[in-house]
This record gives C-alpha cells, sequence and structure tokens, in this order.
C-alpha cells in the first residue's frame, strides 16, 4: 500500500470514529473555555466574615470597620456568639467568623497583644488562608496606629512615631505570577496534561481500532495526530493562555522544539496502552483514572523533592512531567531553551522507548 493510501485510510480511521473526533476535538475546545473559568477572578475576595464582638468598645467597632475596608473580607453580620457562626458557616452564609475578645480596648491602650480568634473552613485553604490575611492586615493597621498615638502623647512627632512603628517599609514584587492568582499558577500546567490526556485516549482508541496495522500505519497515524495537536498545542499555550491573562515569556520556535517530542512520545505511549487494552471504554477510564496522580506528581502542585523517591521516579515515565516543567519554565518564567535541556533530552529518550515499544508491542490476544 502506497503512503497516499495510507494518510489516507488513517484519516478515515480517525474522522469516522467519533468517539476520537469528539475527545480530539470537542474535548480539547471545551476544556479550554470551561477549565479557566473558576479562576477568572484569580484571587478570593470580599469574603463574608461574621463578626463576635464580646468587647464592644469604640476600638472593637473601628476594628470591624477596618476587616470590613480590606479587600480579603466583608463583614456579612454580627453574631452575639461563636457558636452561631457555626450553622452559618455549614448553611453557606459565611465563609469565616472573626472573634473579638472581652477587654481588646483596655489591653491595646495598656500596650498588651489581644488575641483575636479567627475560624473558618479549612478544607478551602486559599479560602481559609485569605481570611486570616485580611484579619491580619486590619490587625497590623489598627496596632501601628494604637503604637503611632501612644507614642504622640509623650512629645514625639508624627513622623518619628510613624518611623517607630514602622522601622522599614517592604516593598513585595511577585515573581512569575504577577498577579499571585490561581489561574496563572494552576492554569499552564494543567493544560499540557489535558493534551496529554486527550492525545493518550485518541491514539489509544485508533491503535485498538486497528491493532494488526504494521509499522507503516503507525507512522502515518502519528503524522496526523502529531500534526493535529500541533495546532491544538499552538492554540492551547498561546490564543488560550492569553485570553486568559496567564502571561507569555517564550519564543514560538522554543516551546515547538519542547511539544514535538512531548506529543510523539504521547503518542508512543498511547499506542501502548491501545494495544494492551483492547476495549476503548477502558483505555478512556485507565487514562482518567491516571489524570489526578500525574497532575500531583509532575512537580508544580507540590515540589518534586518532597515526592517519595520512587513515586517521583515513577512519575518521570510520564511525558507530561518534563513538558509541564519545560513549558511552565520558558513561557512563564522566561527561561532560556539551553536551561531545559534536561527536559528535551528527556522528551525524546521517553519518545525513543515507547516508539521502539509501539512497533515491537503485539496486541493482546494476539497469537505469536
Amino acid at each position: 500500500m502506497t503512503w497516499t493510501a495510507l494518510f489516507k485510510q488513517e484519516l478515515n480511521t480517525l474522522f469516522t470514529n467519533p468517539a476520537v473526533v469528539f475527545t480530539v476535538f470537542g474535548g480539547i475546545i471545551i476544556y479550554s473555555l470551561l477549565y479557566p473559568l473558576p479562576y477568572e477572578n484569580q484571587l478570593p475576595r470580599e469574603l463574608r466574615v461574621a463578626v463576635v464582638d464580646h468587647d464592644n468598645s469604640q476600638e472593637s467597632r473601628t476594628f470591624v470597620r477596618m476587616l470590613d475596608a480590606t479587600p480579603q473580607l466583608s463583614v456579612a453580620m454580627r453574631l452575639g456568639t461563636e457558636t452561631e457562626s457555626s450553622a452559618q458557616i455549614a448553611d453557606g452564609n459565611i465563609e469565616g467568623v472573626v472573634v473579638i475578645p472581652q477587654h481588646f480596648y483596655r489591653d491595646l491602650l495598656m500596650g498588651k497583644s489581644p488575641v483575636i480568634s479567627v475560624g473558618g473552613d479549612a478544607s478551602f485553604f486559599l479560602t481559609y488562608s485569605t481570611i486570616a490575611e485580611g484579619v491580619v492586615n486590619a490587625g497590623n493597621t489598627l496596632g501601628a496606629s494604637v503604637k503611632t498615638t501612644r507614642a504622640m502623647m509623650q512629645d514625639t512627632s508624627m513622623e518619628a512615631a510613624t518611623k517607630q512603628v514602622t522601622p522599614f517599609s517592604l516593598n513585595l514584587v511577585p515573581v512569575y505570577n504577577p498577579t499571585t492568582g490561581y489561574g496563572n499558577y494552576v492554569v499552564p500546567g494543567v493544560f499540557i496534561l489535558i493534551l496529554q490526556q486527550t492525545l493518550l485516549i485518541a491514539s489509544g482508541m485508533l491503535a485498538s481500532a486497528n491493532p494488526h496495522n504494521g509499522a507503516k500505519n503507525l507512522i502515518a497515524r502519528t503524522c496526523i495526530l502529531t500534526a493535529i495537536y500541533s495546532v491544538m498545542a499552538m492554540y492551547y499555550l498561546g490564543a488560550s493562555l492569553e485570553v486568559n491573562g496567564v502571561n507569555r515569556l517564550a519564543e514560538p520556535v522554543n516551546l515547538i522544539i519542547i511539544m514535538m517530542p512531548f506529543l510523539l512520545a504521547t503518542i508512543g505511549l498511547g499506542t501502548v496502552v491501545g494495544k494492551c487494552l483492547s476495549r476503548s471504554e477502558i483505555i478512556t477510564l485507565t487514562v482518567l483514572l491516571s489524570s489526578m496522580p500525574l497532575l500531583f506528581t509532575s512537580g508544580f502542585v507540590w515540589p518534586s523533592s518532597e515526592l517519595p523517591v520512587w513515586l517521583n521516579t515513577l512519575a518521570q515515565f510520564a511525558p507530561s512531567t518534563p513538558a509541564i516543567q519545560a513549558t511552565i519554565q520558558l513561557n512563564q518564567m522566561g527561561a532560556t531553551l539551553h536551561s531545559q535541556l534536561g527536559h528535551l533530552s528527556q522528551l525524546w529518550l521517553l519518545t525513543l522507548v515507547f516508539g521502539a515499544i509501539a512497533m515491537l508491542a503485539k496486541p493482546k490476544n494476539t497469537p505469536n
């Protein structure tokens, strides 16, 4: 069979398989639109909190107003006791509670540090930490105001009193994530994983549909899928990140150099999976079940150095692991291509290994 006939055959196999077409085209487009939506606001803001004020003094009321003025918090209600907040949090009316102790004002005047209690649902860690951040900011502002006032009462000028309270100013400059937003942090890495998982499913389904095809069919199929996913990768790493406000620093040619072995290795691995698992629904289920483990062992959600050695070693056999690290460092951190030679070499090694296995592996239940 000529190469032209082989390409036509593989194209026909791809486009006449509804599951593959939906996975390749529908899945990629749908994921790119839906996945970033929850992180559109980047950071939680105006989280609703209840206040329990046991002091009910002028200074405690000032503190409550400061809490409400922070960008992190919105004082939604005032409660009489801490126990009332449990039902409000459970019902979703508030995200947290701030408890101002009795003698709050007196302790401030005496130079003591009153203890402000903060409660919230820590299962939403980003929400909980934002509530704590808002309370700390308001507390620092109020504490600085009280200390400045006390110093001025001792005939210290306002400028000197302010310097005593804040002897230095802190200029925080976030690196690589200017908004410190969750979307900028998680979307680029997950996009690479989406490309891998959909490509694994597509190549696995095509391999299982024609398990006895030879090396030429595999080459033709690889060329077709690589061409299609090259366009998808450009969309994910370019236009889609741009629309979602994620910074892009890499030169397109550098991303192409990384993505080429990534796509080839993924197609090879998908072909191996397709030959080992003959039923398409089992292929889909297996790939989907592997998504979360691959995400959390890829090194950007949790540092690779903190993973068990055996788990980190196992994760290196997934093309997404070096690809995620390389693309994030190139596109979001502005690294040079030379600094990614290790990841690039790993991807090409995986390409050779999975490609060789895909060529030599016999389909399941096929006699020798």
